[in-house]
Order: structure tokens, then sequence, then C-alpha cells
């Protein structure tokens, strides 16, 4: 049953991260929307 848990927390913690990086990246196309840099980094 340990297993099975530290299994599900680690999926969670994957989940959680990619979930942060399609927010972060998705706030800076809107700040780059709103200010008109259409340059790509």
């Amino acid at each position: 049953m340990s297993v099975f848990m530290s299994w599900l927390i680690l999926i969670l913690a994957i989940i959680c991260a990619v979930g942060i990086m399609r927010v972060i990246n998705s706030i800076n196309t809107i700040e780059s929307l709103f200010t008109g840099d259409k340059r790509r980094k």
C-alpha cells in the first residue's frame, strides 16, 4: 500500500508541475498579446 501511495503522490506531483508550467506559459502568452510583443525569445 505504501508503494501505491508513493506512486500516487509522484503522479500527482508531476501533474501539478505540468499544470503550473502550462499556466505560466498561458500567462506569458496573454502578456505578450496585451503588450503587442510578437517576438519569440
